[in-house]
């Protein structure tokens, strides 16, 4: 887990500037492989993804080897998912654990702000300006996306997507898999459920349930 008490994350010899494997060659790939060259943790071997179309190209001099089955683990073990996509990271960063695989630790942007006392799971991604107040517990294989703020006492769990200048008030948690949108606002202690999508600009004043989607303000269950 990261400890903001350290500037980086706390590796392993073999680890620190070890070579990784960034799973996904989309638009969100490009930001997750930025924040890696900024942080100067770990350095990108090759990129691969599912998407056969996609083999061989090139993004940013890092060539897509193709996807899950061209993977070799004796050469490099240690994988980010780049996906923006819940389910579909989840799926991918399933695979990669069970044959062996291991997640990179979280890669966070330098001008990210975080206070004491956060801890962000292994997989996950926080991106430029983003702010995650203290106390706040981030899970694995999540997106803190650009802009975003996440005040104190919040539990964000895995493969979460916080979207662009969206907020997070005070005592806020946060189911698996769920998606909050660009610009949503949820107020303090309020329980979003798992798998929830919560739409753009909407404000969340009361808890959601599991496996439903919300928007408007307030927002309001659409199914």
């Amino acid at each position: 887990m990261y400890k903001r008490q350290e500037i980086k994350p706390e590796l392993t010899s073999e680890q620190q500037n070890s070579k990784i494997i960034v799973f996904g060659a989309s638009g969100h790939a490009k930001v997750v492989i930025d924040i890696i060259e900024k942080q100067d943790i770990y350095s990108v071997e090759s990129l691969a993804d599912d998407n056969s179309k996609l083999k061989g190209k090139e993004i940013y001099g890092y060539t897509v080897i193709g996807g899950k089955n061209d993977l070799d683990f004796q050469k490099v073990k240690r994988v980010l998912v780049a996906i923006g996509d819940n389910s579909v990271r989840a799926e991918v960063a399933g695979y990669l654990t069970l044959n062996n695989f291991n997640l990179a630790e979280a890669v966070i942007h330098p001008s990210a702000q975080l206070a004491r006392g956060v801890t962000i799971g292994t997989g996950s991604a926080v991106m430029a300006g983003s702010v995650i107040n203290s106390d706040t517990i981030i899970g694995q294989n999540t997106i803190v996306n650009t802009g975003a703020r996440i005040d104190h006492d919040c539990v964000i769990g895995d493969t979460v997507h916080i979207a662009p200048s969206s907020t997070l008030c005070g005592g806020v948690t946060v189911g698996d898999l769920t998606l909050i949108g660009a610009g949503a606002t949820i107020l303090p202690n309020v329980k979003v459920g798992r798998n929830v999508i919560v739409g753009a600009g909407s404000t969340v004043l009361e808890d959601i349930k599991d496996n439903v989607s919300v928007v408007g303000t307030p927002a309001e269950v659409i199914n």
